[in-house]
């Protein structure tokens, strides 16, 4: 028997009443009329609306001071991921999109310009905000239809980083996602600078759409051979790092001059080795790794063989802001030649710990500083179980540029960090060490 999960069941219990009172505030669709029956109930007439005073009170609370103005327009188009040509959705035709900063306390008012082919909404990820902001779809809002434009406007109450993306089917697993960062003036600032590094899981445009993914997977692995449905190897073993190769049929070789995959607006039929990932098992994640084998994985919307680079001077300290936009895919992220200082995990501060990385899942942020040694050194993202890695480089130097094929920091092998020891931390809880 198939059990429903909280917001199957949140959305049958509360979609009829509380759209009606959604629709209204935000304009996107007209607001339905209620049966007599149904405006009489006492169970409607206690509802909290969007307009409700609890609500007004709420944001009052808030104490919200000045206003920053945003703008987010996801729309279909072709995107170079540092040599692959890939046809998805974007916001504003980067990945990840524009990154957001505000200030505590300030007003976000950011402006929704649907460019799609199909309904959307943008939900904030983490932040604390009114529900009717919140972007769920059939939940807290009416979806914004094709051509149509929503007014997002709430108060930013706590500190820290924060993301933004669809909660509209698998939008989020194209490249509709970009960074929210809420800085507080009152938070000493003791680093020279703050880098933001978003991690992701990349498919679309290689032959397979999400959409495609989730059918697949929905169909499951019968009449696939063992071979089509294993992890994708790499050309050596895991000390080589060389990345993972991706399909034959993909549409895209990887070059920059490479044609570009069918648009991700068209009805292509897939293509490619099936997407169903078999045998991915990490210990650290207590088994299963993941279910989905993917081409290529992401650190700010760039292949590993082009990787970004983030410059400082030896001896200056970094914030790093570290996201985890991923669809199936947890990360163990390191600076080689480096220890991290965790000091926020999912946007809050935690009692400082040192680690030589971290074990990031999907939706989870950390925060780490770290001061700068003198070189050049990779930023690595190993994709947990799936022999795999993303990478970045930080240059604080001159010398020549490693090859971003054959690094693999030392510091993978040792301790971690994970959100549930940050939580632990009072009661002695130190990093752990991989099995």
């Amino acid at each position: 028997m198939s059990i429903p999960d909280r917001r199957t069941v949140l959305r049958s219990g509360l979609a009829a009443a509380a759209l009606g009172a959604v629709g209204a505030a935000t304009g996107c669709t007209a607001r339905p009329v209620p049966s007599p029956a149904m405006a009489a109930s006492p169970a409607r007439r206690h509802l909290i609306g969007p307009r409700s005073p609890q609500v007004a009170a709420a944001e009052a609370a808030r104490h919200a001071t000045g206003t920053v103005q945003a703008g987010v327009a996801p729309e279909a188009g072709h995107v170079d991921l540092g040599g692959p040509v890939v046809a998805t959705w974007s916001f504003g035709g980067q990945v990840p999109g524009p990154e957001i900063r505000v200030r505590k306390g300030q007003i976000l008012q950011a402006l929704l310009v649907n460019r799609l082919p199909v309904e959307t909404t943008v939900h904030w990820h983490g932040v604390a905000i009114r529900n009717d902001m919140d972007g769920v779809p059939g939940m807290t809002q009416a979806p914004v239809p094709p051509g149509r434009e929503f007014s997002y406007s709430f108060a930013v109450a706590e500190s820290g980083t924060y993301w933004y993306h669809p909660h509209v089917g698998v939008q989020l697993d194209r490249g509709l996602y970009g960074p929210l960062i809420v800085e507080d003036p009152a938070e000493p600032a003791d680093y020279d600078h703050d880098w933001t590094v978003v991690l992701d899981d990349w498919i679309d445009g290689t032959g397979y759409t999400p959409d495609q993914v989730l059918d697949a997977l929905r169909n499951g692995m019968g009449g696939m051979s063992m071979a089509a449905a294993s992890p994708s190897p790499v050309t050596s073993s895991m000390t080589g790092m060389s990345g993972m190769p991706m399909p034959a049929s993909s549409g895209s070789s990887g070059s920059p001059g490479a044609t570009p995959a069918p648009s991700p607006v068209s009805s292509a039929p897939p293509s490619g080795p099936s997407p169903v990932l078999s045998g991915a098992r990490s210990p650290l994640l207590g088994g299963d790794a993941g279910d989905v084998r993917y081409p290529w994985y992401l650190i700010n919307g760039r292949v590993r063989t082009a990787p970004r680079t983030f410059s400082a001077r030896p001896g200056q300290r970094a914030r790093i802001r570290f996201i985890n936009a991923a669809a199936d895919t947890s990360f163990r992220v390191a600076l080689g030649g480096h220890q991290m200082t965790v000091t926020h995990t999912d946007g809050y501060p935690v009692a400082p710990a040192r680690a030589d990385a971290l074990l990031i899942g999907m939706g989870e942020r950390y925060d780490v500083q770290v001061t700068l040694y003198d070189g050049v050194f990779p930023l690595t993202a190993l994709a947990e179980g799936k022999n795999a890695t993303a990478l970045a480089l930080v240059r604080t130097g001159g010398g020549s540029r490693r090859s971003p094929t054959s690094v693999r920091p030392s510091s993978t092998e040792r301790s971690r960090h994970t959100a549930s020891c940050a939580r632990r931390r009072q009661r002695g809880c130190r990093p752990a060490r991989p099995t």
